[in-house]
C-alpha cells in the first residue's frame, strides 16, 4: 500500500485541532496516555508529549496487563516501562486477571479485558484518560455495529470524548501513525493476536476494510467525515426527544401525545420510557411499543410488567400474574371463573332470543355454538400435541397451533384458550369455532359465549 507523506509536526498539529474543538483540556491539567506499547498509543503518547507545552498540561502514562498472552503480555508491559523512562513520563503499570474475568461473567476474553482494562482506568490519578483509537478504529467499529443492527446513535461508532475519556487520534488512520512514527524512527510492539482471525474485529480489519479501500482507497477519511455528521445529526436528535419527552411524560411510567412527534422522535420516547424504567430495548422490541401507541394492546416486558398502548399513549403497568390454564376446567352455564383472570360467560338462548338480544350481536367477543351439536361435557383446556379443528368454510382440518399464530399477534396467543368437548376442539379464542358445532336452520338452542378480563 502506497505510504502517504507526512511531516513529523503534521499528526501532532492534527491532534492538536482535535483537542481543541473538543474544548475540554485545562492548563495545568493531567492528561493520562492509554499505553498498551502498540503503534496507535505510543503514536498517541509522543503527540501529547510534543503538545504539553502548548497545552501547558502534565502528560503521564498507563498500562493494562491482562496477561492473556504469556511472555508476551510481559514484553509488552517492559516495552512501555523502558520507552516512557526514556522519554521521562511517569508510568502506572496495572496486573489484571482477564481470563478468570471471562470465565466468572461466561463472556470473551476479548470483552472481559476490555471490561478490566476500563475498571482499572477508574484507578488511575488524571483529569483526562487519553486513548487511541484511530479512524481505522472507528471504520472497523461502524462495520462490526452495521453487522449486528445498530441504532443512528450506535452507528456514531466511537465518541471523541466520553466521560473523561478523549480519543485524539480519531480523525488519524492506521497508516499515519505508522508513517509518523518511521519518520521518528520510533519502535512499537505488534500484539500476535491481532494477525489473527480469531477475533470479529480482526476479520473485520483483515478482509472487509481492505475490500472497502479496494472501491475507495480513501474509505477511513470519508467515513471519518460521515461519522462526524451522523453524531451532529444524533446530538440534534437527542436534544429534541429530551424536549419532548418532557412534554410528553405526562404520568409516572406513562407517555402521552406521542401521535403529534414525528416517529422519529416517538421511537427515541419510547427508548427513553424503557429506560427509565429499567428495560433495555432493541429495534424489534421498539417496532413493537410504538405499533401499541396506534393500534393499542399489550406487551409483556417482564414478569408481570407490561406495557400498555392506546391510539398516542403508551405506560408501564405491573399486572397481577396471571397463571395459565394447566389443568381442564369443567364448563357450565352462568360465569366460569379461571384462575387466569378471565370469566368466560355461557349463556342458553333461542335462535328467536338472539333475532331480539342486540347486544349479543354487537359483543365481538361473543361465539356462538349449537349446543346439542356439543358431545358430552365441556372444558376448557391447555392446547395438547396434535389438536386440530375445521373452521366454517374450510373442506379440511388445521392444526390449532398454526391457526393461533395465523390469527392472533404474540401478546394475544397467551390467553387463546382452547374449549373442548367429548370429540375434540370446539373453539378457540379469538379463532373460532369449529364448523361441526356451528348453527344453522335446524339449531334449536344457541350457546353463547362471551368473554371478561376481571380486573
Amino acid at each position: 500500500m502506497r505510504k502517504c507523506a507526512m511531516r513529523a509536526d503534521a499528526l501532532p498539529r492534527a491532534v492538536l485541532e482535535q483537542l481543541r474543538e473538543l474544548d475540554c483540556v485545562l492548563p495545568g491539567q493531567i492528561v493520562c496516555c492509554a499505553l498498551s506499547g502498540g503503534a496507535d498509543s505510543v503514536c498517541l503518547l509522543r503527540c501529547l508529549l510534543e503538545l504539553r507545552q502548548r497545552l501547558g498540561i502534565t502528560v503521564t502514562a498507563v498500562h493494562v496487563n491482562h496477561h492473556l498472552r504469556g511472555a508476551e503480555s510481559d514484553r509488552d508491559a517492559q516495552f512501555c516501562r523502558r520507552l516512557c523512562a526514556a522519554l521521562g513520563v511517569r508510568l502506572t503499570v496495572l496486573d489484571v486477571n482477564a481470563a478468570a474475568r471471562a470465565a466468572a461473567e461466561q463472556c470473551s476474553e476479548e470483552l472481559a479485558a476490555r471490561m478490566c482494562r476500563y475498571e482499572a482506568f477508574a484507578q488511575v490519578q488524571a483529569d483526562w484518560i487519553a486513548t487511541a483509537h484511530t479512524a481505522s478504529d472507528n471504520l472497523e467499529t461502524l462495520v462490526h455495529r452495521m453487522v449486528r443492527g445498530a441504532s443512528l446513535h450506535g452507528l456514531t461508532a466511537i465518541p471523541p470524548r466520553n466521560g473523561r475519556f478523549l480519543r485524539p487520534l480519531l480523525r488519524i488512520t492506521r497508516e499515519q501513525v505508522e508513517t509518523y512514527l518511521a519518520a521518528l524512527e520510533q519502535t512499537y510492539v505488534t500484539d500476535s493476536t491481532n494477525l489473527t482471525d480469531d477475533y470479529t474485529r480482526n476479520r473485520i480489519r483483515h478482509h472487509i476494510i481492505p475490500a472497502m479501500q479496494a472501491l475507495n482507497p480513501a474509505a477511513e477519511r470519508t467515513v471519518s467525515y460521515t461519522l462526524r455528521s451522523l453524531r451532529r445529526e444524533d446530538d440534534f436528535l437527542t436534544q429534541q426527544a429530551a424536549a419532548a419527552y418532557r412534554c410528553c411524560h405526562t404520568a409516572e411510567n406513562t407517555l402521552d401525545g406521542l401521535e403529534q412527534l414525528h416517529p422519529a422522535l416517538r421511537f427515541r420516547c419510547i427508548a427513553m420510557l424503557l429506560e427509565e424504567c429499567g428495560f433495555s430495548c432493541d429495534a424489534p422490541l421498539l417496532e413493537r411499543l410504538e405499533r401499541l401507541t396506534r393500534r393499542g394492546g399489550r406487551w409483556n416486558l417482564s414478569g408481570d410488567v407490561y406495557a400498555v398502548g392506546k391510539p398516542g399513549r403508551l405506560t408501564i403497568e405491573t399486572c397481577p400474574k396471571r397463571r395459565d390454564i394447566l389443568e381442564p376446567v369443567r364448563v357450565q352455564l352462568g360465569e366460569n371463573r379461571l384462575d387466569s383472570g378471565w370469566v368466560l360467560a355461557a349463556q342458553l338462548i333461542s335462535p328467536e332470543e338472539l333475532e331480539k338480544n342486540e347486544n349479543v350481536h354487537k359483543k365481538s367477543a361473543n361465539e356462538l355454538l349449537d349446543y346439542d351439536k356439543i358431545k358430552g361435557e365441556m372444558f376448557l383446556r391447555p392446547r395438547q400435541p396434535g389438536d386440530r379443528m375445521q373452521l366454517p368454510g374450510r373442506g379440511f382440518t388445521s392444526a390449532v397451533k398454526k391457526l393461533i399464530q395465523a390469527n392472533l399477534p404474540p401478546e394475544r396467543r397467551s390467553t387463546a384458550y382452547i374449549l373442548a368437548d367429548g370429540e375434540g376442539v370446539v373453539c378457540v379464542r379469538g379463532v373460532g369455532c369449529a364448523a361441526r358445532v356451528c348453527p344453522d336452520e335446524k339449531t334449536r338452542r344457541l350457546l353463547v359465549l362471551e368473554w371478561f378480563e376481571t380486573t
